[in-house]
């Protein structure tokens, strides 16, 4: 009895060490790493490549890849016309750089192959430079990670910009507009020029949601404005809404839209609404920058406001 007792439990240590091993030496695989390409992202303003806007006319696009690997564009003309290119897609890393290379097969409208490069930076904007290569355009020759964006080349020649693409997120990880803004020179909006005598405008958006901009005028004199903001998201563009609730000098709301692209310029159009001033409206995503209104005439460039990030 004694020896069969010693039996079972020598069995037992040799089978709990047995699982334990094999436990400890059961390989884990880590989880597959999302390709950063993966997510919806659009493109409008100067955030379109020169070659596009001057042949294709293209406002806008948008481009979603998709983590199984196929993709859908949509372009859209100045005329309002909308093109839609869906496929399928590869990417690969490049040795010494974050730059990766792309292949794009597409099956909508036409079937044709594309390749090229692409980059998300620490901003998360999307820098994206392809040319179709079958059939073959003759001339041209696909961009390269080692030559870097802007050498889609014509002939041996390398056209710069002209087809390098840039895109922000349709969902950003965190608010665009924070950080520093500067607007002097020909960005300061028209209506403060001829209102405020305004030169210069320095705007400061926190992670936190407050504000602070300091406009100066032709006499050098500063007003420093304070407060909280708030934003939201438009569906299908990257113009976005913002109500600032003013604190300093005085207590004021306005309101109005805006717009971050990935090259660091800020469009910016807010009118204050509360206390309303009569006649005006403020302007809105769906009519755009320039919708401000005064009695319902649409007043274009007077209140847009440009800043390039700091």
């Amino acid at each position: 009895m004694k020896n069969s007792l010693l039996a079972v439990v020598v069995l037992v240590v040799a089978i709990m060490f047995s699982a334990c091993k094999s436990s400890d030496n059961t390989p884990t695989t880590p989880p597959a790493q999302v390709d950063v390409i993966v997510g919806s992202w659009i493109s409008e303003s100067a955030d379109i490549a020169p070659g596009l806007v001057s042949t294709l006319k293209t406002t806008k696009i948008t481009a979603t890849f998709s983590e199984n690997k196929t993709y859908q564009v949509v372009a859209t003309d100045s005329a309002g016309s909308s093109v839609t290119y869906s496929g399928t897609y590869t990417t690969a890393e490049n040795n010494g750089t974050t730059i990766r290379s792309i292949i794009l097969n597409q099956t909508v409208p036409t079937s044709v192959t594309s390749t090229g490069i692409y980059q998300v930076n620490a901003s998360g904007f999307l820098t994206y430079e392809v040319v179709q290569t079958t059939p073959a355009i003759a001339g041209f020759a696909a961009p390269t990670a080692g030559a870097g964006f802007g050498s889609t080349s014509y002939n041996g020649i390398s056209l710069g910009a002209t087809w390098t693409q840039r895109f922000v997120p349709s969902t950003p990880k965190e608010e665009l507009l924070i950080g520093s803004w500067l607007s002097d020179g020909a960005n300061v909006a028209p209506g403060l020029k001829a209102t405020l005598k305004t030169k210069k405008i320095v705007a400061t958006f926190n992670a936190n949601m407050t504000y602070t901009v300091v406009a100066t005028d032709s006499s050098n004199v500063d007003v420093t404005y304070q407060g909280t903001y708030s934003t939201t998201a438009n569906t299908n563009t990257s113009i976005r809404n913002i109500t600032l609730n003013q604190t300093v000098p005085s207590s004021v709301t306005s309101t109005g839209i805006y717009r971050v692209t990935a090259s660091g310029v800020l469009s910016y159009e807010v009118v204050q609404t509360t206390p309303a001033i009569s006649g005006f409206t403020a302007p809105t995503a769906s009519g755009g920058f320039g919708s401000t209104a005064y009695n319902s005439y649409p007043l274009g460039k007077t209140w847009i406001q440009l800043f390039v990030k700091q």
